[in-house]
């Protein structure tokens, strides 16, 4: 049996705040049998396995789901790891010299928000809780008890239930974020703490348990999910968004 192949094409135009700029995304829906797609999770491996990295800081992130989650700070000079609640984190973006974390919960009917952090060491000096109890020297925790609970020096941006968030990714100087919600998928952004949609990307319902990003030898980027209803991956490319999924 021959794969199945269709192109599905939607152009439309975004004017941002920007000057009187106009940005066009052109986005791109293929629908493949698994066994043919060409990019697979375990071809990208992030470098040194960490979440996010720059000059500065060493970013990595824990999750127990309906139980918390958090990110951590570790300052590349002197060590400290500060760290603050955020359930769960899916995309790290520094923008104005500001951190934005953008965090997904696919639990009930799923939920996202988006932090700001301006100065990591504004937030808590990470330090692991006392354990439930000790036995063998072994020290035993409940599910969440590791997990930060402080939102110290942060700022919430948004927050929305029933929404799931793949990723969000910078483009001309603007945070974008391809999210889930009614059973379909779209590309939105933030406006005045409300979320936008621009325009749909899929009519299936896109989402992961823990969507990851990856960076290609280009610098391009790709997310890949699996659910009961689809799994496939979804490329950024400048002003490009494809979607390669099964049907």
């Amino acid at each position: 049996m021959k794969s199945i192949y269709i192109l599905i094409i939607t152009l439309f135009s975004l004017t941002i705040c920007i000057g009187q700029d106009k940005i066009t995304f052109d986005i791109k829906e293929v629908f493949l049998q698994k066994k043919d797609f060409k990019k697979r999770k375990s071809d990208f491996i992030k470098k040194g396995g960490n979440f996010y990295e720059d000059k500065d800081y060493i970013v990595s992130k824990s999750c127990s789901g309906e139980w918390g989650g958090s990110i951590f700070f570790k300052n590349k000079k002197s060590g400290i790891e500060y760290s603050c609640s955020a359930t769960c984190p899916v995309s790290v973006n520094l923008i104005d010299g500001k951190y934005i974390v953008t965090n997904s919960l696919a639990h009930l009917r799923g939920s996202s928000d988006i932090i700001e952090i301006k100065n990591p060491e504004l937030m808590s000096v990470f330090k692991m809780p006392e354990p439930r109890e000790i036995k063998n020297g072994i020290k035993h925790y409940y599910t969440g008890d590791t997990e930060s609970k402080s939102r110290k020096g942060v700022k919430e941006i948004w927050n929305g239930f029933g929404i799931l968030t793949l990723i969000s990714f910078e483009f001309k100087e603007q945070l974008y974020h391809i999210i889930s919600k009614d059973a379909k998928t779209f590309l939105a952004t933030i406006v005045e703490s409300e979320l936008k949609i621009i325009n749909q990307i899929s009519k299936e319902r896109i989402w992961d348990y823990a969507p990851e990003t990856f960076k290609d030898e280009k610098g391009n980027l790709i997310v890949f999910f699996n659910n009961h209803s689809t799994s496939g991956y979804i490329e950024i490319i400048g002003n490009e968004i494809k979607v390669t999924r099964t049907k």
